[in-house]
């Protein structure tokens, strides 16, 4: 008798399944995760670009690398000879003299420092004026310049030619057309934040839909952290490519270079993102896991 109640197998319950979910509610549900998909997307991309163009190093460098293509060199020349004409160390159309001073090595400096004066126009505060001063760029130039003269006939002193620099006009940025930077990377940074929040706001609203519409809320939630990290790892991974893709030569055009140092500075948030989203998903399904009931042994 014993022997036969032991060999008695019992009918194992399940617990019953799932109700289907109807038809709108399956169309709000995945329409809720699509668009927490694309929600994702725009943060990701707004945190990026508001770093990017929020960061004074990552500015300077992309400009300096701008600021040796060739337009944007005669830009800068023209600032100098223009100035140097207008009080007259230079005759207008004076084209020998005009190159010999833009071979200096005084006047790369020159070049150079009016690639930060840009720089620091590009940071003013949204309001202000920014100019640009080829006055400040040349003093230190003015020994080389008064050479020049000398050598083309013209005998002035050095205290002179530093006068004559000095009153060069400064140059404000906004009123020369297609140069238009002032306040430029701080609009841009600002816009993109508020990109960044309103995103940010329907991922929450979105992503709190996907899950009071799915049947296991548990398997949403990690599925909306898979998501996230699958679409924070895809945009690392087009920065990168794209960087490469600008620059496959490394530096062989300023141009290809400044884009490349755009597209691969700040990586490192699309991965943080990633990885803030995978240990969510680690602990979900940990948790999840843990409360699982054991299935019983008795037959």
């Amino acid at each position: 008798m014993i022997a036969s109640l032991t060999k008695t197998r019992f009918p194992q319950v399940n617990p019953p399944p799932d109700p289907p979910l109807s038809l709108p509610r399956r169309f709000v549900r995945g329409t809720s995760f699509w668009l927490f998909g694309l929600s994702a997307s725009v943060l990701i991309g707004s945190l990026w670009g508001s770093a990017v163009t929020g960061s004074r190093t990552a500015v300077a460098d992309v400009m300096g690398d701008l600021a040796a293509e060739q337009i944007a060199q005669e830009r800068f020349a023209g600032w100098i000879i223009d100035g140097l004409t207008s009080v007259g160390l230079i005759v207008p159309d004076d084209a020998p003299v005009a190159d010999r001073i833009m071979a200096l090595p005084e006047t790369e400096q020159a070049l150079a420092e009016l690639t930060d004066q840009v720089v620091d126009a590009a940071f003013a505060p949204v309001g202000s004026t920014a100019v640009v001063d080829p006055a400040a760029a040349l003093l230190p130039a003015v020994p080389a310049l008064t050479g020049v003269l000398a050598d083309e006939g013209v005998a002035v002193g050095e205290g002179t030619v530093a006068a004559m620099v000095s009153s060069i006009e400064p140059i404000p940025l906004d009123d020369i057309g297609e140069f238009r930077v002032t306040s430029a990377a701080t609009k841009a940074s600002a816009a993109l934040s508020l990109a960044a929040v309103l995103s940010g706001i329907a991922m929450v609203v979105f992503g709190g839909g996907a899950v009071l519409t799915s049947p296991d809320r548990v398997a949403a939630v990690r599925n909306l952290a898979y998501r996230l990290m699958l679409t924070s790892l895809s945009l690392a991974v087009m920065l990168r490519l794209g960087s490469w893709i600008a620059d496959p030569r490394g530096g062989a055009s300023p141009l290809g270079t400044g884009v490349s140092t755009l597209l691969g500075s700040h990586t490192y948030i699309p991965l943080a993102m990633a990885g803030a989203a995978a240990v969510v998903a680690t602990r979900v399904r940990r948790r999840s896991g843990s409360h699982r009931p054991k299935r019983s042994n008795v037959r």
